[in-house]
């Protein structure tokens, strides 16, 4: 993997996400000389299983399980299986990224499938192939309907129960804000984090985000969602797995820097 380009300061890249989001690739960052600066843009606060477990209960037993965050798993899946005692010996679970998959993992799932690429539209675009199938997909309130949507009109059976919502932090230390204001690059994991960017963020330096600083985001939703936003470079990683992913992000810099 090529490194980036030499300088007398290291390129800063700033990772505006949730709390465990590219978790791995921070210390892949540092070994390739980057600096890399945590932004947290929202919190998952877990909705009380009172809410929605009778709901799941009633449902009959789904053959895919789709779950595109590690809150996910923390708010709907581990409760769902306290209740259950063991989960359903053959139903599949789909993670949209390594991270999604090693919660699901640590939490006692075995059987984890990724799609090729990251981001809820690729999941959609798996499950699109596949024959008609009982799809159970804990979400967050931001989320919203589209994914079920989506693979409602493919033909399947979705219960989209919302386990977590999300909350802001009240603003952005200055500190942030001026990392932000002199970074070489920015990532944003989800399009939530874009929303959080222009809610928080002065004009001027909002604007410059969009006019000057590549951006890689993780899917096709925060991609649209970048181009609604005025984000002039933004792209997609191919994956979020660390080493693939730090390879997106060198060949970004070098480009910023050609």
């Amino acid at each position: 993997m090529t490194s980036p380009p030499r300088s007398r300061t290291r390129p800063t890249v700033v990772l505006v996400s949730g709390p465990g989001t590219l978790g791995t690739v921070d210390p892949v960052l540092r070994r390739h000389g980057v600096r890399p600066v945590r932004l947290t843009a929202i919190e998952p606060r877990p909705i009380g299983p009172e809410h929605w477990m009778e709901r799941v209960l009633r449902w009959p037993t789904p053959d895919t399980v789709v779950v595109t965050s590690r809150a996910a798993v923390a708010a709907g899946i581990c409760p769902w299986r306290r209740v259950l005692g063991e989960l359903p010996p053959k139903v599949e679970f789909w993670a949209v990224g390594p991270g999604t998959a090693s919660a699901l993992r640590e939490a006692g799932v075995r059987r984890v499938r990724r799609p090729n690429t990251a981001g809820a539209s690729a999941l959609a675009e798996v499950l699109g192939s596949a024959p008609t199938r009982r799809v159970l997909y804990f979400r967050s309130e931001r989320a919203g309907p589209a994914l079920a949507r989506s693979l409602r009109r493919q033909g399947h059976q979705v219960l989209d129960p919302v386990v977590y919502r999300l909350q802001s932090p009240s603003s952005f230390p200055t500190r942030n804000r001026q990392e932000l204001a002199r970074a070489d690059l920015l990532v944003v994991t989800s399009p939530s984090g874009f929303t959080e960017l222009k809610r928080r963020l002065d004009r001027a330096t909002f604007s410059h985000l969009t006019n000057n600083v590549p951006t890689i985001v993780l899917g096709g939703r925060s991609l649209r969602r970048a181009r609604e936003y005025g984000f002039r470079r933004a792209s997609v990683s191919p994956s979020t797995g660390a080493q693939r992913f730090t390879h997106h992000l060198l060949a970004e810099l070098r480009h910023a820097h050609a």
